[in-house]
């Protein structure tokens, strides 16, 4: 019976090393992901501010240019 009792705890050792892993493997995907998701949301932002300073750029300038006309 003690034989039994040890094999089946090796048996269940292994399940639950098995599982580790595959939780591990989970968990280096999700944050695989997580890092995508994070580096895409970054890099979206980062053009919609550019898309910004750009107008912004653009509206000053026309900005300055009505002044030098008018001071003519």
């Amino acid at each position: 019976m003690e034989t039994l009792t040890n094999s089946m705890l090796c048996t269940l050792i292994h399940l639950t090393k098995n599982q580790l892993e595959s939780k591990r493997q989970e968990i280096s995907n999700l944050s695989q992901y997580t890092t995508k998701v994070i580096r895409e949301s970054y890099n979206a932002e980062v053009e919609e501010l550019m898309a910004i300073k750009d107008i912004l750029d653009s509206v000053l300038k026309l900005h300055d240019d009505k002044s030098r006309s008018t001071k003519k």
